[in-house]
């Protein structure tokens, strides 16, 4: 058996820990939208031009977005199988265990086969892919196009077949629909194509169209998502500027970016502190030849990504998942080189006390993985309140009624209870606001009493009791039913 596929198979084991879970927990916000938007699809006749979400109020919900064609995916095997969110974060797992694969063989290529085993293994289990590699979130199948993509365009640049140009501009550009921030695949194209041709690429009308058609459709894509802004006036802020995305000199400039994207998430959660250490000696290997420079471009890449998307990257640090795709050959580089130079037998002390804490590092990485990861797993907890809520829920409303959830704006409880609404944060939470979002069709407005923590909180809450006095509070949470 190769061991590439010993390499798979560990990591679709660990990936398999609460397959069958929802999606509460650890980025409940982004996997209740993702997954309500998969349902949606199944439920309202699957056009994929048209994503629904449940924080709708009384639109459709037709909602500015990046191309859903993960979710609509997981819709058509709703359609097969009936809504179970195993089925979304299966497929997760499914374009995780392909992303392994594409970088095996995309290392194998450029590194060799003992490098790009050792490189495909860190990646499979390493904390954070487990994690997002079995999500109920698009990043598992950016992450694989990307691959794939960046794959097939050096096939291309070695043989110029059509072939690969049609696979190119295919992984490519779904890459970037997915995710708007896979833009960054220009510059990691741009690099290797200018390391092959220098400046004569600017006269090759097949790199031209190569460029042409992978934006046509992102452009023709976005175009028409800005549309279903203007209609419906939902969006998940993707041009917005001043929004959680985006650069400013600010953040540039505050040490604490750096500290938070590069130390406390690359280095502790990503790459967990060992592995990050053999990624930083990896740096410092010489390179075999200039093909092999394609890691160092991918990286800059990256880096440029980081820059300008820096606050969405310093938010969300699945943002900084595509800087692990380049930076695992560096920490399979320095596990070989250590690895292989030790096969001498006569190497001096100094260097055999280096490969013993190298060894240990090595063992490290799996056992800090597990930790993080068991921290992670906790949080998806079946036993929360919010199921009980939900059951009282669906008992006392129609699946058609609206309405209102009371929380810090995380749509999970919309899509747990199975109804459309509004999300309406708890310092807004008064008469007058409910009053409204009644007229325009809420049935109900609910929420934890946990978020009831402040005087003020507690009176406009005792004052909705008053006026609509149809209400049910238990140990957690609070139901008023709007039926004056």
């Amino acid at each position: 058996m190769k061991k590439i596929y010993i390499i798979l198979l560990i990591a679709l084991l660990v990936r398999l820990i609460h397959i069958s879970y929802t999606v509460i927990g650890w980025h409940s916000w982004r996997q209740s939208d993702t997954a309500a938007i998969a349902k949606n699809f199944y439920e309202n006749g699957y056009n994929i031009l048209y994503p629904q979400i449940d924080w709708r109020g009384n639109t459709e919900g037709y909602v500015e977005s990046e191309f859903h064609i993960y979710p609509f995916i997981v819709s058509l095997l709703y359609g097969i199988f009936g809504v179970h969110e195993s089925l979304g974060r299966i497929t997760s797992v499914i374009f995780s265990l392909l992303t392994i694969l594409g970088l095996y063989i995309l290392f194998k290529k450029y590194l060799g086969e003992n490098i790009a085993l050792w490189s495909a293994f860190i990646y499979a289990i390493i904390p954070l892919n487990i994690f997002y590699g079995r999500a109920f979130m698009p990043e598992s199948a950016m992450l694989m196009f990307s691959v794939f993509g960046i794959y097939f365009y050096t096939e291309w640049l070695d043989n110029y077949k059509w072939k690969d140009f049609i696979l190119t501009l295919i992984f490519i550009s779904l890459a970037i629909l997915i995710k708007l921030t896979s833009l960054y695949l220009g510059f990691l194209m741009f690099f290797l194509i200018f390391q092959k041709n220098g400046i004569k690429f600017l006269f090759n009308w097949k790199a031209i169209l190569l460029g042409t058609l992978i934006l046509i459709p992102v452009a023709g894509w976005y175009y028409h998502a800005h549309i279903l802004y203007l209609k419906t006036n939902l969006t998940f802020a993707i041009w917005e500027f001043s929004g959680d995305k985006w650069a400013n000199l600010k953040i540039l400039t505050d040490i604490d970016f750096y500290h938070g994207v590069f130390l406390r998430n690359i280095a502790e959660r990503h790459l967990t502190y060992p592995g990050f250490i053999f990624f930083i000696f990896g740096l410092f290997i010489k390179r075999k030849n200039k093909k092999e420079f394609i890691f160092d471009f991918w990286l800059i890449s990256v880096l440029i990504y980081f820059f300008v998307v820096a606050r969405g990257v310093n938010i969300h640090e699945y943002y900084q998942l595509p800087f692990i795709l380049p930076a695992v050959a560096f920490v399979g580089k320095s596990i070989d080189k250590i690895v292989t130079g030790i096969k001498d037998i006569n190497i001096p002390l100094n260097k055999k006390i280096i490969f013993y804490i190298s060894v240990l590092l090595m063992i490290l990485i799996p056992v800090l993985s597990t930790l993080r990861i068991i921290n992670f797993y906790r949080s998806e907890n079946n036993d929360n309140p919010i199921f009980s809520n939900a059951e009282e829920i669906q008992k006392s409303t129609k699946k058609e009624d609206l309405i209102i959830t009371v929380c810090d704006g995380n749509p999970v409880y919309l899509y747990i209870y199975d109804r459309k609404g509004w999300v309406l944060t708890p310092d807004r939470m008064n008469y007058d606001s409910v009053f409204e979002l009644k007229k325009t069709g809420a049935k109900c407005l609910t929420g934890a009493l946990s978020i009831i923590n402040t005087p003020e909180r507690k009176m406009n809450l005792d004052i909705l009791k008053e006026k609509f006095g149809n209400y049910k509070i238990t140990k957690d949470y609070f139901e008023i039913y709007l039926l004056n």
